[in-house]
């Protein structure tokens, strides 16, 4: 499955599910886990992030869809930090920053914290 797709995928599913649990715990005995409140606004965490992700163009360079995968984990690292104080809120936004450094990891062979080098050109920090 393509990055993108897997991506928006994953977020549709877990947009389902918080809708679903909010919708079960309305009007029910509390359970462990976010209330329905908080539920919801994971959702709406997961279309904002679905938004984002809807939002970058199909290609068929793989390299500049990474790329510009990776460009959206400043913006999500800025609503992780906007919602502080809702940290199932906050989790949502730092999840998808870290599952678009994993999908980038795997697709280009880096690990997960390495920068992608976009140049072809021999760099000092290039071995030889």
């Amino acid at each position: 499955m393509l990055p993108r797709a897997y991506l928006l995928d994953r977020f549709r599913t877990d947009a389902s599910v918080l809708r679903q649990r909010a919708e079960t715990l309305r009007g029910s005995p509390p359970q462990p886990g976010p209330d329905a409140d908080t539920s919801a606004r994971m959702a709406a965490a997961c279309d904002d992030v679905i938004g984002m992700i809807d939002a970058i163009p199909v290609t068929d360079d793989a390299l500049a869809m990474i790329t510009t995968l990776t460009a959206l984990i400043p913006l999500l690292e800025q609503r992780a930090a906007a919602v502080a104080g809702t940290p199932a809120v906050r989790a949502v936004y730092a999840g998808a920053a870290t599952r678009i450094r994993e999908v980038a990891a795997a697709e280009t062979g880096r690990p997960t914290g390495d920068p992608v080098d976009h140049d072809d050109e021999m760099d000092e920090d290039d071995d030889a």
